[in-house]
């Protein structure tokens, strides 16, 4: 299996063009899914529902402010607590925080067979050559290069960044909190919560700690329908 070195990234395809085509066909089980899903509905009697919205009758229509619910779509990323590893003997936070996306993938039996199987410091060589001999998709930079966090963001995947003295979190994504463009993480010393930080600060730390970051070339999950108003901060 060739890797190409593209700006500072090194990837199992030719191009980030062929990450996101892969990406792509993934994405056409949601699009599936929802055509099943309004299939359903019509055969089950909802063929009052259209793409588009009809005009309400007799004037019923429910007020967004009042009859709906306060939510609202979004493709925000939310690991649950449960899939998050805790940095364990004594400084193993890289490898924590590639079991913390394996898992995030879908990929529990390798996140287990990764915890039993490594533990201890690791640097970007090493972690690269481990995840090439267990036989994964993944790709990687060392250059500090803001575009690739934007991939990862962009495809949900979640990754493994070096940040903070001497320490390795798992990067989430990119996301607006509070009006302003910020970074969200999870630091395996404290796993049970996000840190959001904003997002120029964030890019400057990681460069200054060597802007490394490697993920998994996996199939995320799909996104979630609906998400409350209300920011869930773990």
């Amino acid at each position: 299996m060739s890797r190409r070195r593209r700006t500072g990234w090194r990837v199992i395809c030719d191009s980030i063009d062929q990450l996101d085509r892969v990406d792509a066909r993934a994405g056409i089980f949601v699009i599936v899914s929802a055509a099943v899903i309004a299939a359903i509905s019509f055969l089950a009697g909802c063929g009052g529902i259209m793409i588009g919205g009809p005009e309400c009758p007799n004037g019923s229509c429910p007020r967004p402010d009042r009859d709906q619910p306060p939510i609202r779509s979004t493709i925000s990323v939310n690991i649950p607590v449960e899939l998050r590893e805790a940095n364990y003997a004594r400084g193993s936070c890289v490898h924590a925080s590639l079991e913390t996306t394996l898992r995030h993938q879908g990929r529990y039996d390798l996140a287990r067979w990764w915890r039993e199987s490594y533990r201890g410091g690791e640097d970007a060589g090493g972690l690269e050559a481990k995840m090439e001999r267990a036989g994964l998709r993944w790709a990687s930079t060392t250059a500090g290069d803001p575009e690739f966090l934007e991939w990862v963001s962009r495809t949900r995947r979640s990754a493994v960044i070096f940040y903070k003295p001497n320490h390795a979190v798992t990067f989430v994504e990119f996301s607006r909190r509070l009006g302003k463009d910020t970074a969200k993480i999870i630091d395996n010393n404290h796993p049970g919560r996000y840190e959001h930080i904003e997002k120029k600060r964030f890019l400057r730390g990681w460069r200054g700690y060597g802007g490394f970051a490697a993920t998994v070339v996996g199939t995320p999950p799909p996104p979630p329908l609906w998400r409350s108003r209300i920011e869930d901060d773990r």
